[in-house]
């Protein structure tokens, strides 16, 4: 991997001054460790000399509205094609995620790009490219960013890694750890939070805007999950859907629902917990979370999604959500009875 890191940022150091430009497009349902790693990254690259942008064609979620460089993000009009389509040599680099579908209405800027590269730490779907850096040791984006970062210091000899960019990379690090308790957390991932530190970094207000800032439609979203989850296969598994007219009867919205698919996975005696959110697109947006028992990746990628074995999601559509419940819990039931490697 780390051979892969220098020949990227080999790449990215050929760009200095020069017309090409760069485009950083995170996933779609942006992230703290999606769009934490890609900030640092435009930092970075924007101290370099390296024309950057990050497009995004959807609104900072609210708990995200704390990160620095937020005003650099290039908002993107979906109603035409024109900032696509621009004259200039654009070199896409994807992150946290490998598929071009996982960025929603920038994909065309993905697939038109004359060059694409891949920094993501998810399970991939299809076949590696020479380009594609996929580490799923890692246990966010943000420690492929960092280790990028620092092999662009030693090729330049400029130092990147100040405080906007420690703390953009602490969040997005935190964010995809929990906190430091998922399992995907490893001594690397400590070792890299100890680097990341600085007097300036604020580790207890990055901790409370991620995980703990609730609202008032949050507090009674939670209450309504709490009386309608429901439990299935000797309570091994939970599950709970919500539709656009209970967000708005809660006053409440997407982003309302973070971290209540935790609340669900936190029951004792729970292996596989779900929640089905039905968009006002009539798609349905699924996460997963799971023990060592079940692979949420593997549940997901029978339905066109991916994700960790521990964490994991996809899109269905043409069903209803009392349709995509049932569908999803017969496929558990094969789940369960599937060794976990």
């Amino acid at each position: 991997m780390k051979q892969k890191i220098d020949r990227l940022s080999a790449r990215l150091l050929s760009l200095s001054g020069r017309q090409e430009r760069v485009d950083l497009f995170p996933h779609v349902n942006v992230d703290g460790d999606a769009l934490g790693s890609a900030l640092a990254l435009l930092l970075a690259l924007e101290k370099l000399s390296v024309t950057v942008r990050l497009p995004l064609d959807e609104p900072v979620p609210p708990k995200l509205d704390f990160l620095p460089a937020l005003a650099k993000i290039s908002p993107v009009d979906t109603s035409g094609t024109g900032w696509m389509m621009q004259p200039e040599k654009t070199i896409a680099l994807l992150l946290d995620c490998a598929d071009p579908q996982r960025t929603g209405q920038r994909e065309a800027g993905c697939v038109l790009a004359e060059e694409r590269w891949v920094l993501d730490h998810h399970i991939a779907r299809r076949p590696l490219h020479e380009t594609d850096l996929v580490d799923t040791r890692a246990a966010a984006c943000a420690e492929l960013v960092y280790d990028l970062l620092l092999s662009l210091e030693a090729k330049s000899g400029t130092r990147l890694l100040g405080p906007d960019e420690k703390t953009l990379l602490m969040a997005a690090l935190i964010s995809d750890t929990g906190g430091f308790v998922y399992s995907n957390t490893s001594a690397r991932s400590f070792t890299i939070a100890s680097e990341l530190m600085h007097r300036d970094l604020d580790l207890r207000q990055i901790t409370y805007r991620l995980f703990h800032q609730s609202s008032q439609a949050k507090l009674r979203l939670k209450g309504y999950f709490c009386t309608k989850a429901r439990f299935s296969y000797s309570d091994r598994v939970v599950s709970a859907s919500v539709d656009p007219a209970t967000l708005d009867r809660f006053q409440a919205t997407d982003d309302d629902l973070d971290g209540m698919i935790n609340e669900l996975k936190n029951v004792a005696g729970v292996d596989l917990a779900m929640i089905l959110r039905m968009q006002a697109d009539g798609q349905i947006r699924v996460n997963l979370r799971t023990s060592t028992a079940v692979d949420a990746s593997q549940l997901a990628a029978r339905f066109g999604g991916g994700g960790h074995p521990r964490a994991a999601g996809m899109t269905l559509a043409g069903l209803s959500l009392a349709e995509a419940e049932k569908l999803l819990l017969e496929k558990a039931g094969d789940a369960l009875s599937t060794p976990c490697a």
